[in-house]
């Protein structure tokens, strides 16, 4: 079931990730040549700014998802009744908190803007962007009972359906009029719909959530609860001070266009990511399921097959990005909406020391690792911000991304193994780290190799240049792993893994 439940998790996840990216694409190279860079850039700003008003969430979502997976497990139907109720009532609160602290924002725009003067009907905009924020708090919380029950995919086509609605209205809106607030305005209403259309369906699905709860939840088990969510707060600030400041800084100290022109970079980045971490993101529910029932042993055996998957395939995307980013921007919008290579290198770094990362959150997730490292975070958002902050005014954008990257390194890229390897699998994390050095070896060599090969044979900005780096892309790398790591364990294990998933794709298909 384990394994049905995440093959229809990534085939609905890559279907409806590659439908709404390609309509994302779409939609961007509109906006960019009917609104321009600046309303590019007030996007990107605007969407760090009320991430950081989401920081009210305080994990809550993660801990209450954590909490489901034994009992559902167990079909215990009141026990879920009752974390479902506990979680609408925190989660109505939240929604009034996001919105008061919100417009308490709005006051301060001025000062994290620097040509603040420049854009019209800014507080508008913004006030349109936090009521889309706060009011989906009153509707989300019951998508967590469907992904605890490893069936997120059963949600895509709704979420995929209605934004192909508003990206064709928007579009058409940007066409006609260029107006930007009939655009966010149409954003609002349709995400409206989807919410209360995707609530009706989760409330047929899970028929009980109707019924008078008969129980409350235990006192102990709320604390564990309650133990979590702080626990999770302190991630979410240091997750947002590390990965959603970036556009603020830039904004304060360079400029609103400078957002715009990272956005793009981001877009295509992001895009990526959503498939990549569709893979690991479908298991997340099914790896607490087997920590709940099995034992530490084959977790651990999963994990490592997980971590050289995740090498792989992020450090192939590494390899990627830095051989066509600049290319594909050129032919997609031209060469003044190029950054230059050397601070593309450093945000490549960072999205690879990410990557590497995913796994070891994913067992975190899975097995309620919250608490033990709570005030990690703290410490990387810290060393982030005073780097960042620092650098930006001696280095400019460069600075902004070499701050993050240090305190990945500094910080979170050596702790948080030893969490994990201490307290999921009670071991000690000294080949974990052995591994990370030769897996970034490779991918640096796979860089250099790559990288000589193209512009030996495409050096132009074409699109047979293009196609041709990414054919080197394609194949040159992923040979170099296979020669290279064909003997080891996780590389036979991953083979069997996969050859049981081609079975069950034929199964699952047949079904």
């Amino acid at each position: 079931m384990r394994t049905k439940n995440i093959l229809n998790n990534i085939a609905f996840g890559v279907g409806g990730t590659f439908i709404t990216s390609l309509l994302g694409f779409v939609s961007r190279t509109v906006f960019i040549h009917t609104l321009g860079i600046v309303y590019l850039g007030v996007n990107g700003l605007m969407i760090s700014v009320l991430s950081m008003l989401s920081l009210a969430e305080l994990g809550v979502g993660t801990a209450i998802t954590f909490s489901l997976y034994k009992p559902l497990a167990e079909n215990d139907t009141e026990k879920i009744n009752s974390l479902m109720v506990f979680y609408k009532k925190v989660y109505r609160i939240i929604g009034i908190v996001v919105f008061a602290l919100g417009l308490i924002v709005m006051c301060f725009l001025e000062y994290i803007i620097k040509d603040y003067q420049a854009i019209s009907n800014l507080q508008l905009i913004y006030f349109i962007f936090l009521v889309n924020t706060s009011y989906t708090y009153l509707f989300s919380y019951k998508r967590t009972l469907i992904t605890a029950d490893q069936k997120a995919y059963l949600l895509v086509p709704f979420t995929t359906g209605f934004y192909l609605l508003m990206v064709a209205v928007q579009i058409v809106v940007l066409i006609a009029f260029k107006n930007y607030i009939i655009y966010l305005l149409i954003q609002l209403a349709v995400k409206l719909a989807e919410n209360i259309v995707i609530n009706r369906y989760i409330d047929s699905k899970f028929t009980f959530l109707k019924n008078k709860i008969s129980q409350k939840i235990p006192k102990n088990e709320l604390e564990v609860i309650t133990k979590n969510i702080k626990a999770m707060f302190l991630h979410k600030i240091g997750d947002y001070a590390v990965n959603s400041t970036d556009n603020i800084i830039i904004s304060a100290f360079i400029s609103i266009k400078m957002v715009g022109l990272y956005s793009n970079y981001a877009l295509l980045i992001a895009i990526v990511n959503k498939f990549l971490r569709i893979i690991f993101n479908s298991t997340t529910a099914s790896f607490g399921n087997l920590i709940a029932k099995e034992t530490k042993e084959k977790s651990f055996q999963t994990f490592k097959v997980f971590n050289f998957l995740g090498f792989w395939i992020f450090g192939w995307a590494t390899v990627c990005f830095y051989n066509l980013l600049n290319p594909f921007i050129s032919l997609w919008i031209g060469n003044s909406y190029i950054i230059e290579q050397a601070i593309v290198n450093i945000v490549l770094v960072n999205f690879y020391l990410v990557g590497m990362r995913v796994p070891l959150s994913i067992v975190k997730m899975a097995a309620g690792v919250y608490s033990q490292d709570r005030y990690l975070p703290l410490i990387q958002a810290v060393v982030n911000l005073g780097f960042s902050m620092l650098l930006v005014q001696y280095w400019g954008l460069a600075g902004v991304f070499t701050g993050t990257v240090i305190s990945s390194v500094t910080v979170v890229c050596w702790y948080r193994p030893l969490v994990v390897y201490k307290y999921v699998f009670a071991t000690s994390p000294k080949r974990y780290f052995m591994k990370y050095a030769v897996y970034g070896a490779v991918v640096i060599a796979n860089i250099f190799i790559t990288k000589y090969l193209s512009m030996f044979m495409f050096s132009s900005y074409t699109l047979g240049g293009l196609i041709g780096r990414g054919l080197i892309c394609l194949l040159v790398p992923n040979i170099i792993v296979v020669l290279f790591f064909f003997r080891t364990d996780e590389f036979k294990q991953l083979t069997i893994i996969l050859k049981q998933v081609l079975r069950g794709v034929i199964k699952w298909r047949k079904g």
